[in-house]
């Protein structure tokens, strides 16, 4: 009988699936790297998240590849961080829960400097700092540990030579009670931050001053820090140094007036063991006078500011749109409303005007009369077709200012209002069309990256 040939036995069939898949992948490799570099460009677009932090994680992943789709991963590195967005993160590779990425990512930023070369934003806020809710007074360590290591790597960051050579705008915004002694700007990083940020024109430094007494900025130092930057500053915020006095302003109004078309001063004030506060005069308006010729938006909250000191700002700022003199209102209010006739009469165009945390004991400069006597000297300066007046921010604490003055603005055209919760309720019938805001902090700071909460209305509540 003769014998069948034997048969090849032939391969696993898991086998030559793997295979299959490896071909086929370095068939695609090859494909892919060999597309046309706009193609290639297209491709990798398309394929990016639509949240920023995830573009972050995705780039870093392509970064990792080869040396071509690198190349391509470091081209889409977005030009801008909001830090709290690492807060909470949902990661893409991953299907566990919410994670906190604050501070490797600030490793990675630290790490690679091709993340940082072509940055052009950089916000920080409360959210960034402190992790929030009861997980702090469960673990009040773990808590501190995070605080103080995203303070210390953006200190390294802020203080390294070039290490972030085109960022254009610095907002580091911690406005809450929570956070004291963040010892981020004292005199020895102001001596370093210009030349880590030369390309700098927007300056929001908020609550982010120590409180030792060593750590105290003298006039002279601040006008030099100033003096150090490689470009004119287009916006400057300043608020909460324990140390600023008018002898700070007179110093550094020279070197950044000019440019400037936002100036905010929000607390900024002497702080005294023994007797009040020193706070910034008029001394400190005639000098942003003198130097400042182009403003935009000017606040001085909480200072000692006459109508003599603001009539000196605004009559040399006309287009000021945004005008923010909260906590003034002891020596701006006068028996026949001079402060708002000064605001009349040379800022006829204005847009916003905010008056948070009046004191209810005293008279305020924003009463209803005033108010009223504001929205007719626009209506007249509009020939009668309408007002400027977009935005009003006012707290109900100011018992002067009613619904007769809030209602005669809105019937003549403020259609946006920030005002605090309590007082929503009185006047939220009062136009449909009118989008109420809750100030999430006690003052605006709109040289800050702060996001206005949703409108609100009774279900909010």
């Amino acid at each position: 009988m003769l014998q069948q040939p034997t048969q090849k036995r032939p391969r696993c069939e898991s086998n030559n699936n793997v295979n299959s898949q490896n071909n086929n992948c370095n068939t695609l490799n090859i494909s892919l790297l060999s597309l046309p570099d706009e193609a290639l460009n297209n491709i990798i677009s398309y394929s990016l998240p639509r949240k920023e932090c995830q573009v972050w994680e995705w780039i870093g992943v392509l970064s990792q590849t080869c040396q071509t789709l690198r190349r391509f991963a470091q081209a889409f590195a977005p030009t801008r961080i909001v830090l709290k967005d690492f807060e909470s993160y949902f990661p893409i590779f991953s299907s566990t829960s919410i994670v906190d990425v604050r501070i490797g990512f600030l490793q990675s930023l630290q790490n690679c400097s091709w993340k940082r070369q072509h940055l052009k934003e950089f916000h920080v806020d409360p959210v960034a700092a402190l992790l929030w809710g009861e997980f702090i007074d469960r673990n009040r360590r773990l808590a501190n540990g995070v605080c103080n290591g995203t303070c210390t790597l953006l200190y390294s960051l802020l203080t390294t030579p070039s290490s972030f050579p085109e960022l254009e705008w610095l907002d580091i915004q911690l406005q809450d009670d929570n956070i004291e002694g963040y010892d981020l700007i004292t005199p020895d990083s102001l001596q370093l931050l210009p030349f880590a940020i030369p390309a700098l024109q927007k300056l929001c430094l908020c609550k982010c001053f120590s409180w030792e007494d060593n750590t105290e900025v003298s006039p002279s130092q601040l006008k030099q820090f100033f003096a150090n930057f490689q470009t004119p500053l287009t916006s400057l915020s300043i608020c909460g140094p324990h140390w600023m006095t008018d002898a700070h302003v007179v110093a550094i109004m020279p070197i950044v007036g000019e440019n400037l078309m936002r100036l905010e001063l929000v607390r900024c004030l002497a702080w005294e063991e023994e007797g009040p506060d020193r706070l910034l005069s008029d001394f400190s308006a005639v000098s942003i006078a003198h130097h400042c010729k182009q403003l935009k938006s000017f606040a001085m909250v909480e200072s000692d500011v006459t109508c003599h000191g603001l009539e000196m700002v605004v009559s040399a700022n006309t287009g000021i749109t945004t005008l923010n003199l909260s906590s003034n209102n002891k020596r701006l209010y006068t028996p026949d409303d001079r402060a708002i006739g000064i605001i009349s009469r040379h800022l006829p165009r204005l847009e916003v005007l905010r008056n948070y945390w009046p004191d209810p004991r005293t008279p305020d400069w924003l009463n209803d009369s005033s108010l009223i006597a504001l929205v007719d000297a626009q209506e007249m300066e509009s020939g009668g077709s309408g007002i400027f007046l977009k935005l009003l921010g006012w707290y109900s604490l100011a018992p002067q200012l009613t619904i007769r003055g809030i209602k005669y603005a809105i019937e003549k055209g403020v259609k946006e209002i920030e005002i605090d919760r309590p007082g929503f309720y009185f006047i939220k019938d009062l136009g449909s069309d009118v989008k109420f805001y809750h100030p999430e902090y006690s003052h605006y700071i709109d040289g800050s990256y702060y996001e206005r909460t949703g409108v609100l209305t009774s279900r909010h509540l």
